[in-house]
């Protein structure tokens, strides 16, 4: 072969090589970040929900993300969850590149579930995950193939001085919509699935008999409500806005039941119902709302974020409202403030 022809297939191997790297980072996946205490034993989450980003609309998208900037700069959290319905704009892609540069920029990692909206704009939920485990410090995963929805899995946070794990966080699908004819007795609100349960419940004997038999403090974030969350909004001792209706799934798949039996997660957290961001115990177990981030959507209460700071080696947490006109808002100390009351 003539020494011209060799250099110029050497060239072209070069630059499929630079397309290939620069246009498909799948194919080159990032080092994912590490979840660990902080030295003083203390890990910050920041939950943002409802983001409802439509990129195309400059001024509401700007303003939500100086917004998050504010209560990441604010904050500085370890580790931040999207859960759910956070783009909702035609350009997708570009839509989570802008909801997720204040975490990529402040070089904070980050992880997200679905809402019922997100796949709404010509992308299935594979697709959206497909894409969004590129971006900078996910921790996003596609979750087990063999059950329902896409983004179950399981985050590790290690200890401050060492890689044993010291606490967990499971993420869910929440699912979408029931598609039945008669809404009115199964409902608008699809719910979490048997497999999905039995996924949970494996994950959890499996890190509890890790654990010599002792269950790990566990959060859990998902989209849409359980239906006991009805029962906590009920009760005086819990705290925050309870103005709206909850927007559950008719059928209880028994997700709940799961947790008290297992004994680990310690608190819920979710979205879905804009006008709520309160918290409460029912047995024990925390049921909690984060807050509306977006401004694309209905709701009248300040736009901001959940803040939760767990404690290495404890049962406990701490939590409270960031928004906009206040830095802490509804503060609460797990279990202590609801004991009290």
């Amino acid at each position: 072969m003539r020494s011209d022809i060799k250099a110029a297939l050497k060239i072209c191997s070069l630059l499929l090589l630079s397309f290939l790297f620069f246009s498909s980072p799948s194919l080159f996946p990032q080092e994912k970040p590490i979840l660990k205490f902080s030295n003083d034993g203390k890990f910050k989450i920041v939950q943002f929900t409802d983001v409802h980003l439509v990129y195309e609309n400059k001024p509401q998208s700007d303003s939500v993300i100086s917004s998050m900037i504010s209560v990441l700069a604010s904050e500085k959290p370890d580790f931040v969850i999207l859960t759910g319905d956070i783009v909702t704009s035609e350009n997708n892609k570009a839509g989570w590149e802008m909801a997720t540069k204040p975490m990529v920029d402040a070089g904070i990692p980050w992880a997200a579930v679905f809402g019922n909206h997100d796949h709404e704009q010509g992308y299935t939920n594979k697709q959206l995950m497909d894409y969004i485990i590129t971006l900078p410090l996910n921790l996003s995963a596609h979750g087990p193939s063999d059950i329902y929805g896409i983004g179950n899995y399981t985050l590790e946070i290690l200890g401050s001085k060492s890689n044993k794990t010291e606490a967990l966080m499971y993420c869910f699908d929440s699912n979408a919509y029931t598609g039945g004819k008669d809404e009115d007795e199964i409902g608008v609100y699809d719910w979490i699935k048997f497999n999905q349960i039995q996924w949970y419940r494996t994950q959890s004997k499996k890190y509890t008999e890790q654990n010599n038999n002792k269950p790990y403090p566990a959060l859990s974030f998902f989209h849409i409500p359980l239906p006991e969350y009805a029962e906590v909004q009920k009760k005086a001792s819990t705290i925050g806005d309870k103005d709206e209706t909850i927007c559950s799934p008719k059928v209880n798949s028994g997700l709940y039941n799961a947790f008290l039996e297992s004994k680990d997660v310690m608190a819920v957290f979710c979205g879905h119902d804009h006008e709520n961001n309160y918290i409460g115990t029912l047995n024990n177990i925390a049921l909690a709302y984060g807050c509306k981030t977006g401004k694309d959507s209905y709701g009248k209460l300040d736009k901001g974020g959940r803040v939760i700071v767990l404690y290495e080696g404890e049962r406990k947490f701490d939590a409270w409202i960031h928004t906009t006109k206040d830095a802490v808002k509804y503060s609460v100390t797990y279990p202590d403030t609801f004991n009290k009351k």
